[in-house]
């Protein structure tokens, strides 16, 4: 786990540093779309939005890693047979999501767990996973925010659009062509005409950065709940494990009283029965518990104590009885041990069938939410989709208006253009008339 940590910081980290990458490269192109907007206040807002959902993300992530580390400490500690008293410093000492269920694991670990921990340490388990989820709530909602704002600044900037174009309509209206100079109409229009031109660098600016924003902060959002899975999904490993070995923990400690049941009740060591037959002795007869003596022509083994060696006889059958009342009390205990863990295992079920039939009214309800939100998703659609079109016949009959004008500009300019080059004749041809009354004259006064 702790191996993977770097890799999922590069995995969260790559999309946003990319897009800082793009954004020092594409710097000039950035600043000179900023400076040509008439209102760079949509775009100012994305940009924070950006950075700020982009910070909490690796915040976010540098607090799952330490989570992470924590978990694999402590899972660690269990696998070397770590002491309780550590265990449970350990988890004292660790302060954060999964905290609480660390801890319990750590007081109820070294033995068995009656049915009320258990439920207590899966609830706080899917506390743990809530909480998790929650952390990240407020970087999710800022990436469906970006999306927003984007729309938001499109529509601003339709509606700046629309009011520099009546405007500029407007303008045709107070122009007398009679008098006026068709260059300064020109000029005039070409100047107004650049007004339509910024909203709609508004409209499309803001679109484009409010999605590339919502692109990055999601990728970075993908990563980020595929870490939290890996998470979860080791604790639940972890508490599970736990819960086994606390379930088998009581069978094992019973069958290992069975097994010493016997020698306790002779108040003799673990080690007795070895330490008596390694030592030599004489024939006993079985049937009183008497020494014997060798037959004839045998050789004993050494010298031992006729006492002694009727307290070994007693010792063996006290033995054997003692052992076949452990057998007896081991299997009893194992009945009850199994017993136990079938209750358990049955009443688990049963809060497993409540909890999938609350699962399953949740998921009613949710689809029942779900498809009323869609329904009005559709419904909005519907009625922005109209907007959109009603907004493209205004578009449309503008731009129809605007041919219509620049039809008649055009015819006007042409008349103007053929009564100027009328007028230019006549005047070429009366400055000659003039020119030649002027020669006549001074050619009379020569004469």
């Amino acid at each position: 786990m702790l191996k993977e940590l770097k890799l999922y910081y590069v995995y969260v980290m790559f999309p946003f540093v990319l897009l800082l990458l793009g954004s020092v490269i594409f710097f000039d192109a950035i600043k000179g779309t900023i400076i040509r907007n008439p209102h760079p206040q949509i775009n100012y807002t994305i940009f924070c939005i950006i950075i700020i959902g982009g910070l909490l993300i690796m915040r976010s992530v540098h607090l799952l890693a330490r989570e992470a580390r924590a978990l694999a400490a402590f899972s660690e500690a269990i696998r070397a047979e770590t002491d309780m008293a550590t265990l449970q410093e350990m988890a004292i000492k660790f302060d954060g999501a999964i905290a609480y269920v660390l801890r319990m694991l750590a007081a109820s670990g070294g033995r068995s767990i009656s049915h009320q921990e258990q439920t207590a340490i899966e609830h706080e388990l899917a506390t743990a996973k809530t909480r998790l989820t929650r952390r990240n709530a407020l970087p999710q909602y800022l990436s469906g925010l970006l999306v927003g704002m984007g729309l938001l600044g499109t529509f601003i900037g339709l509606l700046a659009t629309l009011n520099d174009i009546a405007l500029l309509i407007g303008s045709f209206a107070d122009l007398d062509m009679s008098t006026a100079n068709p260059l300064d109409v020109f000029r005039n229009m070409i100047d107004r005409m650049k007004a339509p031109m910024a909203s709609m660098g508004i409209a499309f600016s803001a679109s484009l950065f409010g999605l590339l924003g919502s692109i990055i902060l999601g990728l970075m959002m993908v990563s980020l709940r595929r870490f939290q899975g890996d998470i979860l999904s080791l604790l639940g490993s972890e508490v599970a494990q736990h819960i086994e070995f606390a379930l088998a923990h009581g069978g094992f400690t019973y069958s290992k009283g069975a097994l010493k049941l016997g020698l306790d009740k002779l108040g003799m060591p673990d080690d007795a029965p070895h330490h008596i037959l390694v030592r030599p002795t004489r024939p006993i007869d079985l049937a009183t518990g008497e020494p014997g003596t060798f037959p004839p022509g045998s050789s004993g083994v050494g010298p031992f104590e006729q006492e002694e060696a009727a307290a070994v006889v007693r010792a063996a059958q006290a033995g054997v009885t003692g052992g076949a009342e452990a057998d007896s009390a081991g299997l009893e205990a194992q009945v009850r041990v199994l017993l136990r863990i079938e209750e358990r295992l049955a009443e688990s079920a049963r809060n497993e069938m409540r909890a999938l039939d609350g699962a399953l009214d949740d998921f009613q309800k949710q689809r029942g939410d779900m498809l009323r939100t869609l329904a009005e998703q559709t419904e909005s659609s519907n009625n922005f989709r109209g907007e959109l079109q009603r907004v493209g016949r205004q578009l449309g009959s503008i731009m129809e208006m605007m041919g219509k004008s620049n039809a008649n500009l055009s015819d006007q300019i042409s008349e103007l253009t053929i009564r100027l080059s009328g007028d230019f004749t006549e005047s070429h041809r009366i400055m000659l008339a003039q020119i030649e009354e002027q020669r006549k004259l001074s050619e009379k006064l020569q004469k």
